[in-house]
């Protein structure tokens, strides 16, 4: 007689091999497949509604759907690097970096990151969420309750900052 293994009204036999091969069939890429059921557990365990303890498969379901259009809607913002540079396989190579470089390269970063860091926290948060999370000005001026213009300018004010920092580099 086969045990279930239950968490949180949740078979995790039927989410590790029904639920994660939807997954896998709709985003193709078993790693991928693996975040999202993850992450489905994650906004499952933290979710409020009500739904969740009638219909838990069910109410699971929904959130991997949508975590798997978010995905695709991610990914729609980046080209892929065969796609761009014409799958050109000599390029795509791991370049063999000298030690100088790779020391450049870390003293850089590290500017770059004192720099962010410096910066107000709010325009820091504005600007972290424009440029690595991809959401819109509109976006963030609605979730951080702030106007679209403050949001600008936070923003013009993190890239003036970087835009300096990176004279400074160049020139040196």
């Amino acid at each position: 007689m086969e045990k279930t293994m239950m968490w949180c009204g949740i078979n995790l036999q039927w989410a590790y091999s029904d639920l994660l091969s939807y997954i896998r069939f709709k985003v193709s890429c078993p790693h991928i497949a693996k975040d999202i059921l993850h992450d489905a557990f994650i906004r499952y365990t933290v979710s409020t509604s009500t739904n969740k303890g009638q219909e838990p498969h069910a109410y699971m379901r929904s959130i991997a759907k949508n975590l798997i259009v978010d995905a695709y809607n991610t990914s729609q913002r980046f080209v892929s690097l065969e796609a761009e540079v014409g799958l050109n396989r000599e390029w795509l190579e791991t370049p063999t970096l000298s030690v100088e470089h790779l020391n450049d390269i870390k003293q850089r970063l590290e500017m770059i990151q004192q720099i962010l860091e410096q910066l107000p926290p709010r325009c820091r948060q504005v600007f972290w969420m424009y440029r690595v999370e991809g959401y819109t000005h509109t976006e963030i001026a609605e979730k951080l309750a702030i106007s679209k213009n403050m949001v600008e300018r936070h923003v013009m004010r993190a890239i003036i900052d970087l835009s300096s920092a990176r004279e400074l580099i160049t020139n040196d």
